[in-house]
């Protein structure tokens, strides 16, 4: 019987690397193997025809730098991913100002979908911030791009900023942000930037060749998050932001604990145990040519010898993950859905009230904090209750989930 999964495609070429990036990919790319897409293509098919899915629900094109495809290239990942007997409900390409064309838009439009999402990394238009992370683009270039998408896209706009970069005044900031939103844009993510260890940004700052002030970045971010709220963009997940009925579907799979493939170097997917046993989690091998050498053919695969990292995921982590991706949104978690899943796990038996402590334990001392008490939400259902953050309790979702562990 056929079945519906989401689809996450990983492109692993940038033309240079972000110092703050600690995602896979390879930089000094001018494009895309014709290789490289070949083998995707076949493992794409691989996976439509093992999982018996006809359609996938979503698909969400993301690097690295897939702007880097050509308009070709693009379409032809577009279809393999798109074909079945009903188009995909969402499909979102992630593109960067300095390689976004036309004809890549001209390709993106004409795929089969019921929504075409373009994303579209500006992090910010201070010169001074982009060049202290190594970014690859100038203010000029990332107005440009916009223009060109407000004269030749038809469909949906997600722009991605971060806060905090550094030799980033709040003002710049905000600024950088407003100009963003006259843009018309249905969906925003922004993000309060990490300094992950091992990147270039953090050994720089390390040497203190470069400044950084994390106070900095969270002031930054709560600024704008008030003004995307006044500008009418509704918080519904810890960094996104959307209007009126642009929630990203494929992204909500994720907070929900739905299935999904991953397909490309490096990519996750992860199929989840809704009836007992044990989950599967994989991460294809992040060397791009033994990738590319095992899937250039379209021959029959042996699935063991697929080159890639594997793990079961017990129920006792899927419990958990539960909860962690689950509270990232606004849409919460249901304590019916709980109970149906997590009854084996204990000592909670799928007491979701008794797991998050709500009358002793960490719920109640997480929302008896002042400022907090407001952002912790429960409703009842007709099959039991639901709970949710909102505001300043969703912004310190990590503190909670410490008392869970």
């Amino acid at each position: 019987m056929p079945v519906s999964k989401s689809l996450y495609v990983h492109i692993p070429f940038c033309r240079s690397k972000c110092a703050y990036c600690d995602f896979f990919s390879r930089g000094k790319s001018s494009g895309v193997p014709e290789d490289y897409l070949d083998a995707l293509l076949n493992e794409i098919s691989f996976h439509k025809y093992t999982s018996c899915i006809d359609s996938f629900k979503t698909v969400y094109v993301g690097g690295g730098t897939p702007s880097l495809l050509s308009p070709a290239q693009l379409s032809a990942l577009l279809q393999a991913a798109c074909s079945g007997l009903t188009p995909p409900d969402e499909v979102t390409v992630e593109m960067n100002p300095e390689s976004l064309s036309e004809r890549l838009l001209e390709a993106f439009s004409s795929c089969p979908a019921k929504r075409r999402r373009l994303s579209l990394g500006i992090q910010s238009l201070n010169e001074s911030a982009l060049t202290s992370v190594g970014r690859n683009c100038s203010p000029s270039t990332i107005q440009e791009s916009l223009a060109r998408v407000r004269q030749f896209w038809r469909h949906e706009l997600c722009l991605d900023l971060i806060a905090g970069l550094p030799c980033q005044t709040t003002e710049e900031f905000t600024n950088s942000l407003k100009a963003c939103i006259s843009y018309g844009p249905d969906h925003l993510s922004l993000y309060s930037l990490t300094v992950e260890e091992g990147t270039p940004l953090h050994g720089s700052i390390l040497r203190k060749e470069t400044v950084w002030d994390e106070d900095e970045a969270d002031r930054q971010w709560l600024a704008g998050r008030e003004i995307l709220e006044q500008a009418g963009y509704v918080q519904y997940e810890v960094s996104n932001f959307c209007r009126e009925g642009h929630k990203s579907r494929h992204n909500l799979a994720y907070w929900r604990q739905e299935d999904y493939i991953g397909a490309g170097s490096g990519a996750t997917g992860s199929i989840y145990s809704f009836s007992g046993g044990c989950g599967f989690r994989w991460t294809n091998t992040q060397d791009i040519r033994a990738y590319t050498d095992f899937w250039k053919d379209g021959d029959t695969k042996d699935a063991p010898m697929i080159p890639r990292e594997t793990e079961e995921l017990p129920l006792e982590t899927e419990e958990y993950e539960f909860l962690m991706m689950g509270l990232r949104s606004t849409e919460g978690i249901s304590s019916a859905e709980y109970r149906r899943r997590f009854s084996a796990v204990a000592p909670w038996k799928g007491d979701l009230r008794a797991r998050l402590g709500v009358d002793r334990g960490a719920w109640e001392r997480f929302s008896s904090q002042k400022g907090i008490a407001e952002g912790c939400r429960c409703r009842k259902e007709d099959d039991g209750e639901r709970y949710w953050f909102t505001g300043k309790a969703l912004s310190f979702l990590n503190t909670f989930l410490r008392h869970l562990t």
